[in-house]
């Protein structure tokens, strides 16, 4: 018997496209965040950094670092349950809060910050300054290490180059062929971000200590006095103790302050063709039926919104069951990312 099903049009064959990237993208920072943190001692030379490549890539395009600086929990402890419950509710917070502002630069790991667990051991009395030379080194190795993320491995084949990640090298893949997309931000260096894990305070009242740490000239002096509330205020000394919203709300202003300044040390997602290679997409959207263009570029730029249509953050099964434990109902999809291509 023959399907009565509609054929997708080609701008809902886009829609679908542009929906997986974006699904892409959430889960890749859920990932990261959750279930494979870079996780490294607190250690004072770089000749013991031992990582895969997928966490060097990470680190770029990001705005700022936030670090969880605890002796590593055991597995199956209330203490590591607790980090997870800290992380998971770290990305739950800033994820949909930076989509809304940023759903049009999602490409290259785009996002506001990196998670690295520092681990001091049980016995030592880690320091701010222990941390911030722990960033110098973590930023100076990324800066070491980039370039072999565009080094072809044994693991190359006819196809390689023609997928935007590949999924062999490690969990989440890196992306070779378009490495030199991938940049270390000055504030990145600048700046740092270090959790409390206060259960009493969570989600936007977390409470962060915001750390200065002197490892990047930026286009003007970072200004700690601005930041509002402060729970804690050792400007003086370069830190400021306050809450996630309004640590985020600081490093957003500085990061578009920046990128203003020096739009050279940024990626413009709208100005260059090819950011991803026509091959993968073509090929994801001739197999549903699409007939237009090469589908290449930013993936923002494959889709057109209608004049009513909101653009809503992306949806994981970590989304899902999180608002299930919340007690909350289902995440609302906006219509044009239902697989209308599918309707009988």
């Amino acid at each position: 018997m023959l399907s009565s099903r509609t054929p997708p049009t080609n701008e809902e064959i886009l829609h679908i496209l542009r929906y997986d990237e974006e699904r892409r993208h959430r889960s890749s920072r859920e990932y990261f965040f959750r279930n494979g943190p870079l996780d490294l001692p607190l250690i004072a030379s770089s000749a013991d950094l031992d990582v895969e490549l997928q966490h060097i890539q990470d680190s770029c395009n990001k705005s700022t670092a936030i670090y969880i600086m605890k002796p590593s929990p055991q597995p199956c402890t209330l203490a590591y349950n607790q980090e997870l419950t800290l992380r998971s509710d770290i990305i739950m917070t800033i994820y949909e809060r930076w989509f809304d502002s940023h759903n049009v630069d999602i490409d290259f790991g785009n996002f506001f910050a990196k998670l690295i667990c520092a681990r001091p051991s049980i016995n030592d009395q880690a320091t701010v300054q222990d941390l911030i030379n722990f960033h110098r080194i973590w930023c100076d190795h990324v800066e070491l290490t980039l370039p072999f993320c565009a080094t072809p491995t044994e693991l190359q084949g006819a196809s390689y180059y023609d997928r935007p990640y590949n999924p062999q090298h490690c969990v989440m893949g890196i992306n070779s062929d378009q490495n030199s997309r991938f940049k270390l931000r000055p504030l990145f260096r600048a700046l740092i971000l270090l959790t409390d894990n206060d259960p009493q305070r969570t989600g936007a009242e977390r409470l962060v200590q915001v750390i200065q740490t002197n490892l990047a000239d930026l286009s003007a002096p970072i200004d700690l006095a601005s930041i509002e509330p402060k729970i804690e205020d050792d400007s003086s000394r370069g830190r400021v103790t306050t809450t996630l919203s309004a640590a985020y709300d600081f490093v957003t202003a500085l990061e578009l302050r920046e990128q203003a300044a020096y739009p050279g040390k940024y990626r413009d997602p709208d100005a260059a063709e090819g950011l991803q290679g026509p091959g993968y997409q073509m090929k994801k959207a001739r197999s549903r039926g699409y007939t237009g263009a090469a589908v290449q570029g930013s993936s923002a730029s494959w889709i057109h919104l209608g004049e009513d249509e909101e653009v809503l953050p992306p949806c994981t099964p970590f989304v899902y069951s999180t608002r299930c434990q919340l007690g909350l109902g289902p995440p609302r999809l906006p219509y044009y990312r239902e697989l209308r291509g599918m309707r009988s």
